[in-house]
């Protein structure tokens, strides 16, 4: 059996060693996880909500507790931990809304019924959903399933071992509710296990959280289930995965917003290691020098360093050296086929630990691979562009369909822009910004087009049951 470990990304410490649990463990968990669910979704989903509400109370009564075991195990700066949690207290929230405020009631459609006819599709639970949830935004992953989940009457088994503390967390708050125990279990395994749990397991529903290839290997695993004799073999899954998300700052664009968006925010927020981060900017040749000098300016105003103090506005690298490796290898194909360094494209040492210093390239081409792979890092690629046309273009010239965003003063301009874009979610006038009143969704090699948050959200996690009424009979 495999060792999981974790490591502190800035010290060097290892702050977390487990053997992975055995299958029949988990598969015993799973099935009290069964019975948890049945006497859950017997409660009405207002009644889930107050209960999931008051279960927040346990994050904000351990706050502080919680962001610094995130900042241990993943690097994110203090500060930035923190300012997760809260905004992922006001996520659940509005998913806790939802669901008080009739977002499961069933679908009716009155207008098609007649003397003979009445129906209606109702929302159930599924069962247990299985969640695999990454590292990058430890509390944002795992929230948007767990709580989705468990508003729609389903029990969760959480597998968060990259930030193991968290997962803990979530099973202390949303383990026991209503006096139902097993509600949310943590399970600490391996891959190989992990995969078991997806072929061999009693679950109902996947969703997976992580890169691409995680993704295909995800997907194989739910292919093999279906020849296994498991009382659901036809799961759905739900895949978010990676991007190469892009911006166009338009002629018109308020430029002092788009560079605070796509380079602050958009490129820059937790060391730019975010599926929906901008990783190319698409800029009018009008505003295209510019541009470049105010982005210059906001990555030189950066400080790495020890995540825990704080003035550090960037982490390090959680993939550690190899990872500040990959992005320089980019960089420097990038330079080699004409592409202008700005700043960066060198590493700084802080402790014991590399840092890549935000690194801004201007002209660069389609070929290079800073426009065709995701740039998980604090690299920002800007190519010029002539018109709006050559930007749709540009943007649209991607395996990715996760976000994409515009800039612009022209309304009619950013509707012609969303309609011409093939992304989950298309940003007017900001960007990485997950909003839970909005559906997030991935397309082609992003995910599955798979739906969470919204109203919509608390839905697809539920299963359909049609009810077909003859009423003519009937008192």
């Amino acid at each position: 059996m495999s060792q999981i470990e974790v490591f502190d990304p800035f010290t060097g410490e290892q702050v977390f060693s487990q053997p992975s649990e055995a299958f029949p463990a988990v598969r015993d968990r799973i099935d009290a996880a069964q019975r948890a669910s049945r006497a859950w979704q017997a409660l009405a989903p207002e009644a889930r909500a107050g209960h999931v509400r008051a279960a927040l109370q346990y994050f904000r009564d351990n706050r502080d507790d919680i962001a610094a075991g995130i900042t241990r195990e993943m690097g994110k700066p203090l500060a930035a931990a923190k300012e997760e949690l809260e905004y992922m207290l006001e996520r659940a929230e509005y998913l806790c809304r939802f669901a008080a405020d009739g977002a499961l009631q069933p679908a009716r459609h009155p207008e098609y019924q007649d003397e003979n006819f009445e129906g209606r599709i109702e929302c159930c639970a599924r069962g247990v959903v299985y969640i695999i949830t990454p590292w990058n935004y430890p509390l944002f992953c795992a929230i948007n399933g767990t709580v989705c989940a468990l508003l729609s009457g389903n029990a969760v088994v959480l597998k968060h071992t990259t930030t193991p503390s968290v997962g803990a967390h979530f099973e202390k708050a949303f383990g026991t509710l209503a006096g139902i125990d097993h509600l949310l279990t943590q399970a600490m395994v391996d891959f190989d296990v992990s995969a078991r749990v997806i072929e061999e397991a009693d679950i109902n529903h996947l969703v997976f959280t992580g890169s691409v290839q995680g993704g295909r290997v995800v997907q194989q695993s739910v292919a093999k289930r279906a020849f296994n004799e498991v009382p659901n073999p036809f799961i759905q899954c739900s895949l978010e995965l990676g991007g190469s998300d892009a911006a166009y700052i338009a002629d018109d664009a308020d430029l002092e917003q788009a560079v605070f968006w796509t380079v602050k925010i958009g490129r820059l927020h937790n060391s730019g290691q975010s599926c929906c981060a901008v990783k190319r900017v698409y800029v009018h040749e009008s505003l295209y020098d510019e541009y470049l000098v105010r982005a210059q300016a906001v990555m030189e105003a950066e400080k790495s360093g020890d995540p825990m103090a704080a003035d550090t506005t960037l982490g390090p690298l959680h993939g550690g050296d190899k990872a500040v490796a990959g992005l320089l290898d980019m960089v420097k194909q990038a330079q080699r086929l004409g592409a202008r360094l700005c700043t960066g494209g060198a590493t700084e040492t802080h402790g014991r630990t590399e840092f890549l210093k935000p690194t801004l390239l201007a002209g660069v081409t389609p070929e290079m691979r800073v426009l065709q792979e995701e740039t998980f890092g604090p690299v920002l690629p800007v190519m010029k562009v002539v018109d709006d046309d050559e930007a749709i273009a540009q943007v649209r010239n991607s395996r990715y369909g996760l976000t994409a965003s515009i800039f612009t003063r022209a309304r009619d301009r950013a509707e012609r822009y969303v309609a011409s874009v093939d992304t989950g979610t298309v940003y007017v006038n900001r960007c990485n910004f997950v909003d839970a009143r909005l559906g997030w969704i991935g397309q082609r090699a992003s995910g599955n087009g798979s739906l969470a948050l919204a109203p919509e959200g608390l839905q697809s996690f539920s299963a359909r049951k049609s009810v077909n009424i003859d009423p003519s009979t009937l008192k």
